[in-house]
């Protein structure tokens, strides 16, 4: 018997980002099923399911779906990243900042994986390490206000205001309502 039909897929995969795009998230999961029934070694059916679990906060299964599509393709740094975002929002820290540190690994030019595994070393009560995390997120992506943001928090964590401030000067650029909470936070520190 020959190779599944990977064209099938591939047709469902794009249908079911419509859905997706259209809000219909049942549907676009349903579609990922029937992709991975057409051809269940594409890793990327198993990824989107596992995003579109994820965002339904179906956790377990979410895990389950993009650690198929790890051991099928170990270097999809994408899959790393949700994955670790699904053990972040499950209260596993620890677990998720290794699977983020995974994904840098694979893909080091993805500024939310960055950005994300600040905010796990922030959670694990390692605000100098989160800084680093979201300064990289900002190098790489100098527009992402939420590493702006998240890399001031994380200065001020460390009594940094000079620090705290250059990020809130940047941010103010990118969104200005984020910038002004930013500022009264600075303030109420004695920036």
């Amino acid at each position: 018997m020959g190779r599944p039909d990977a064209r099938t897929a591939d047709e469902l995969l794009q249908k079911a980002a419509l859905r997706e795009a259209a809000g219909d998230l049942a549907g676009a999961i349903a579609l990922c099923e029937d992709a991975i029934r057409a051809d269940g070694g594409e890793p990327r059916a198993h990824y989107m399911r596992g995003s579109y679990l994820l965002r339904l906060g179906r956790h377990a299964e979410a895990r389950e779906s993009l650690g198929k599509a790890i051991e099928i393709k170990p270097g999809y740094a994408e899959a790393h990243v949700n994955l670790g975002i699904a053990l972040f929002q499950d209260g596993r820290a620890s677990e998720a900042a290794a699977a983020f540190r995974r994904a840098i690994r694979h893909g080091p030019a993805l500024p939310n994986a960055h950005l994300a595994l600040g905010n796990a070393l922030f959670a694990l009560g390692d605000p100098s390490g989160a800084a680093a995390s979201y300064e990289e997120a900002a190098r790489l992506e100098p527009a992402y206000a939420k590493a702006h943001e998240y890399a001031a928090d994380a200065y001020l964590a460390l009594g940094d205001l000079e620090m705290a401030r250059r990020h809130e000067a940047r941010l103010s650029a990118l969104d200005a309502a984020a910038a002004g909470a930013l500022r009264e936070r600075i303030g109420r520190l004695g920036g």
